[in-house]
């Protein structure tokens, strides 16, 4: 089975071994009997620091498995929140809650069914960042109390990165908090957004800018949602695994490398290396490894303040770029990709990244990028200068202001300790790739050392 870039492919169970690394293991169907059907989901956890230990699972095509583990948190009622196009797709996946529920007899004298099977209430919003705003948030609530949700009531956000976003600030929100179980369906989401606290909408032109951090209850991840990836969200998600393989090197690198090589979509596809495919074992390892570099960093800094700072990299310019294009016109990840040549340009005229250094990175970007060119005619430069200024994300960024922080760094692959940070709203210690700094275009104040 592959799971390419052209649309949908038959689901298949993954053909590979376990996937490396000391964290993270995968489920490998039909290595083990399914005595108990929770058993078929490899178990892991995603440890946030002292804030949070979130216990997950992930397996393939494991949809009675997800509904298993929904039915074990016994809510009295499920809010599931999803968006236009995984409804389009996967509307049927929790539809066996509700012939479970039409099938039971009724149990009690009042004649109320098992709470085994809870009532469902589905919440359809538009796809991509369109999701991500204050009247869909303002929309979530009204609904939520007019389905006569409780406190015993379980949010299931069933869809891509933005939806996951929007739902879990809805979810904290909601009673000061609410069980909340995530069930990503796009790869971006499966290794980057669930390995985040972060929740957010966007607001006034800007950028996740309203938000909050809470954790989920559970997150449950059925790979088998890739096999219906287009090829730009298929994309998106390996471009986070770039900025991973930049920060991080080694086998985040090749990982990464590997499964860009021109040499095995040939091999694999019998043609010029236009076409692209992802196998199981391949998209398992990727997993694996995305996981991995996000969760070694936070399980020291659940908010992203410090150390986390780091995955911000790429990201500045990426934001100016999807929101110069419009939403929804460059997947986020493609944009963190192209985010990351600005970087190592940045980098490069600010005497910080060598000539080499930069001419290494950039061609591990391009291995992506050359599959995804970004659309003609391009925005006009003067919004997209402006653009990041008005929408950045970072947690240090939070002002309007003609500065403008990027994450740099001179060597990829090195990681080291520095107190120095250019930002003059954040001073606590920060964990750096290379001599990573956050730099202004303003006047960039670079120590010695790290220059």
């Amino acid at each position: 089975n592959r799971w390419g870039a052209h649309g949908a492919q038959a689901r298949a169970p993954a053909s590979g071994g376990k996937a490396p690394g000391a964290l993270f293991t995968f489920f490998q169907a039909g290595a083990r009997g399914r005595v108990d059907p929770l058993d078929a989901m490899e178990a892991m956890s995603f440890v946030f620091a002292d804030r949070a230990t979130v216990p997950g699972w992930l397996g393939v095509d494991v949809q009675s498995e997800v509904i298993e583990h929904l039915l074990d948190v016994q809510p009295d009622r499920i809010l599931l929140v999803t968006d236009e196009t995984v409804d389009g797709l996967h509307g049927d996946y929790f539809s066996p809650l509700t012939h479970k529920r039409s099938d039971e007899s009724p149990t009690g004298d009042t004649g109320t069914a098992s709470p085994k099977a809870p009532p469902v209430d589905k919440f359809v919003l538009p796809c991509g960042d369109a999701c991500k705003s204050w009247a869909n948030l303002t929309a979530l609530m009204e609904w939520a109390f007019k389905t006569g949700a409780t406190k015993r009531s379980l949010v299931v956000a069933f869809g891509g990165g933005a939806l996951l976003n929007v739902t879990g600030l809805f979810a904290s929100m909601l009673y000061r908090g609410s069980k909340l179980v995530y069930v990503p369906t796009t790869l971006l989401a499966m290794h980057d957004v669930t390995t985040s606290l972060k929740t957010s909408i966007c607001f006034d032109g800007r950028k996740n800018n309203i938000g909050t951090f809470y954790a989920p209850l559970k997150i449950l991840i059925d790979v088998a949602f890739c096999a219906t990836l287009p090829r730009g969200e298929l994309f998106s998600g390996i471009g986070e695994l770039a900025k991973n393989a930049a920060l991080l090197g080694g086998k985040h690198a090749k990982g990464f490398c590997e499964a860009m090589s021109s040499d095995r979509i040939n091999s694999e596809s019998g043609g010029s290396g236009d076409e692209f495919t992802v196998d199981d074992a391949t998209l398992s390892r990727l997993l694996a490894l995305g996981i991995e570099a996000k969760m070694t960093v936070l399980k020291e800094d659940a908010y992203e303040k410090t150390s986390g700072m780091i995955f911000e990299y790429g990201h500045t310019v990426s934001h100016a770029i999807e929101k110069a294009y419009g939403d929804g016109v460059v997947p986020h990840g493609l944009g963190v990709t192209y985010g990351m040549l600005s970087s190592s340009y940045a980098a490069h005229q600010l005497g910080i990244m060598s000539a080499e250094d930069r001419a290494e990175h950039d061609k591990m970007c391009w291995l992506l990028l050359k599959r995804w060119p970004l659309p003609e005619p391009g925005p006009r430069s003067r919004p997209c200068w402006a653009s990041p200024c008005a929408t950045r994300s970072a947690g240090c960024a939070a002002r309007r202001t003609t500065k403008l922080p990027m994450c740099c760094f001179a060597a990829w692959g090195t990681l080291c300790r520095r107190r120095r940070t250019t930002c003059p709203s954040f001073h606590a210690p920060c964990w750096k790739s290379g001599w990573t700094t956050w730099v202004s275009s303003g006047r960039p104040r670079l120590s010695k050392a790290g220059a």
